[in-house]
Formats: C-alpha cells, structure tokens, sequence
C-alpha cells in the first residue's frame, strides 16, 4: 500500500452551498463523524478576516475563532487544516500553531499571485504550521507556469501541492499530462494533491486515475472530497465513493457506514434548495472552460440555450475564466444585430 490520505473539505467548500451556515450543532457533528470514519485530513473552515465570528458558520476571521468553534479537538489520527484565499487573512490574524488547534493551513491562489502566496506560505511555515499549496484553476496554467510554481514550490518545501480543477474541466488524458508535468519537476517528499469539481462528472474518475498514477509512481499522494460531493457550483468528488474505492483496492479502512450517518443526518437537508450536482448550467460553463457567472448572466435574458452556447464559444481565452460584464454584455449586443428575436433589456 503507498502512502496516500483522504482529505475532506465539507465544511469549507460545502459552504458555498449554504454561505457555510451549517449551524454549529451540524459542523460538530459533522467534524465528529469525519473523525470517527478515520478521514486523514479534516477542513474545518476558511479563515476570512472580512467575515466576523458566528458560532453557526464555518468561516471565521481568525485562528482564535476556529478554538471557540471546535473547542481544542485532539483527533487520534486526522490532522486539522484551514484554508485560506490569498490576501483575506493577514498573518496577525493566525496564531503560532502551539496555540492554534489546526495542524496545517491551505494557500489558494490565482496564476499571477503564486509568488506572493508562496512567501505567505512560507511566513505560515515558520509559525509551525504544515502548509498546504493550492493554485485555483491549474487549467489556467502554461506549461512555463507551472515548472515556475513548482520551483519556488520545491523552494519552500510544504506538506502538499495539488492539481486544482476548479472549473471541472479536465479529462483523463488531459489530468494525466498534469500529473506527469508535476510529478517529474516536484520533490519526491511533498505530497502531491488532487481537488477536482464535478462539471463533467468527472471528480471522481479523475481521483482514480491519480490514485492509478500515483501509486505507479510511489509519488506520496492526498485526494480531496466532501460528503456527497457537496461543494461549489457541480460539487466535488463524493467523499463517500472514495473512502469505499480506496478500501476495496488500497487496503484502507475508513468507516463508509458512518459517512453515510454523517450525510443522513447533517447535509441532505441542504440538497432541497439551492442544491449542487451536474446539470446543464454547468456543462454549458465546463464545454467552454468559462467563468460559471457568463453562464448565469445568459440565463437571465431568456437566451436559448443554443444561443447562449454559441456566445460562450465567443469569449475570447484571455477573458474566460475571469467574469467581465461588461464583456459579456457587448457580445450579447452584437447577437442581437445578427439574429431576429426580441431585443435583451440590458
């Protein structure tokens, strides 16, 4: 069995679903029962100082808040991480781990800050913390860009760097190019990470395509799931379906039965409304690897869906995974002078 661990990130993205109200009898239970299922690696929130302390959400403004949330847990065998998107958290606002129940802290990041979240990550590493390396949208990446993030990466030398797929976009072949580019360029020690959204239903295939990879490679490796695939807009690979492959076929041993407890009593009620999950608003953002909010901005003139996938096949690369309204707007415009239909109101 190589070395691989299971992370779960319910309780950070989990809470774009439901701007992370779980309520806190919900996020204790369900941090209770990640612990009991032997989940690796536990997320217990973003650490956001712009959003003040409440007890019922799982976004809080500093280290200090996550103790008056989860108390000081000592967990056997998971450690506990926050995360935070660079630039939202000051370094004053996190306390040297000695004094912080969290073990590690994930670094979000776009391409053009990854210099600048690399010496915060480093800042964190020498208040203790194992840090995590996390540069959203990796699609987004040149081949240059990235053997530039994994040497200062390599630099730093953190517990993981993973493969973000934010926008769902990547296919086996595809994923498989990543994992080759990461893994020749990265130190064998740093843990190499895979967080994928569902866009394609693909999250979970992907995972084991890494798993597959990694394994061959004995390159140390750390999937990220949730609960029933709960997450940002088509959700993430289910923790669940994970937890049961990696028994069946990497010797693992983590409690399916109470994962499914956990899901039964903390997060179906969330999947009512507003819910997650593959739909056509988002094949329509993954078919042309756009930001979902082009998407949403044509669902609300009314276009036909044909329409509004044609547009979206408009959008010039340099501005696809970046939202422009204004953008956005004169292309619809200009349809508008090419098709015979009612005018948009604009």
């Amino acid at each position: 069995m190589f070395d691989i661990q299971l992370l779960d990130c319910t309780l950070r993205d989990g809470g774009f679903v439901n701007d992370w109200q779980f309520g806190q009898e919900n996020i204790i239970g369900i941090f209770e029962g990640l612990t009991t299922a032997g989940v690796d690696i536990i997320e217990v929130g973003f650490l956001d100082e712009r959003r003040p302390f409440d007890k019922d959400r799982s976004i809080m403004p500093d280290t200090d808040s996550v103790k008056k949330l989860y108390g000081r847990p000592s967990p056997k065998n998971a450690l506990l991480v926050g995360m935070i998107d660079c630039g939202t958290c000051a370094l004053s606002q996190i306390k040297p781990r000695a004094e912080s129940p969290l073990d590690g802290i994930r670094v979000i990041f776009k391409k053009h800050l990854r210099a600048k979240a690399l010496q915060f990550c480093t800042a964190l590493k020498q208040l203790g913390y194992l840090v995590f390396v996390q540069p959203v949208s990796i699609t987004d990446y040149s081949d240059a860009d990235i053997k530039d993030l994994v040497s200062l990466t390599n630099q730093l030398h953190p517990y993981a760097l993973s493969i973000v797929d934010t926008y769902g976009l990547l296919h086996q072949g595809e994923l498989l190019r990543y994992f080759d580019l990461f893994h020749h360029a990265l130190s064998p020690e740093i843990r190499l990470g895979f967080h994928g959204h569902n866009n394609f239903q693909m999250a979970y295939a992907n995972c084991i395509t890494m798993v597959q990879s990694a394994r061959a490679a004995k390159r140390p490796l750390m999937l990220d799931g949730s609960l029933f695939g709960m997450g940002k807009s088509a959700g993430n690979a289910p923790l669940e379906l994970l937890a049961q492959y990696l028994n069946r076929y990497e010797g693992k041993h983590y409690n399916v039965g109470e994962l499914l407890e956990v899901i039964s009593r903390h997060i179906t009620k969330d999947y009512q409304a507003p819910c997650w999950g593959y739909n056509i608003f988002y094949f329509l953002a993954a078919a042309n690897a756009c930001h979902p909010n082009y998407v949403s901005y044509l669902m609300q003139q009314g276009l036909p869906l044909s329409s509004a996938y044609m547009l979206l096949g408009r959008i010039e690369k340099k501005k696809s995974l970046v939202f422009d309204k204004a953008y956005i707007e004169e292309l619809c415009r200009q349809h508008q002078k090419e098709v015979d239909y009612a005018p948009l109101s604009l």
